[in-house]
């Protein structure tokens, strides 16, 4: 899982979305997010295992329980910044952050969560950049 999701960007925390989210991506990594990313049938099912025995349904993670609350009625999304939770929590930043080439995108998480990569999204660790212009 991190050498290959790892090796194109963040690995993302696997509680960050359900079992059939993941299930869902994994099934389609040759259209993943406008790349190829396709993998061998053992390692794209060993990865898909991982993900899904450490998806937020295994998860006690505040934001992992948010995720699942939010997507209690909404099926099909992969994406974890189209989540209405993530979308929720992010609200009160300007797209004008995102769009920045200090984040550049909603999607580069690290930008702001300096240690999601060790799965920490506490409050205390998150240092939104300062745009200025």
């Amino acid at each position: 899982f991190a050498k290959e999701c790892g090796s194109c960007h963040l690995a993302f925390p696997p509680f960050l979305l359900p079992q059939a989210s993941w299930k869902m991506m994994m099934q389609d990594l040759e259209h993943h997010f406008g790349d190829d990313a396709s993998l061998d049938a053992a390692t794209n099912k060993s990865i898909t295992t991982f993900l899904t025995e450490n998806s937020a349904e295994h998860s006690t993670h505040q934001a992992a329980l948010g995720i699942l609350q939010s997507l209690k009625h909404k099926s099909g999304v992969i994406a974890i910044t189209k989540t209405p939770f993530w979308e929720r929590k992010h609200r009160h930043i300007k797209e004008e952050v995102f769009a920045s080439n200090e984040v550049k995108s909603k999607a580069n998480c690290k930008a702001c969560h300096k240690d999601i990569q060790n799965g920490l999204l506490e409050y205390d660790l998150i240092n939104v950049p300062e745009i200025k212009g």
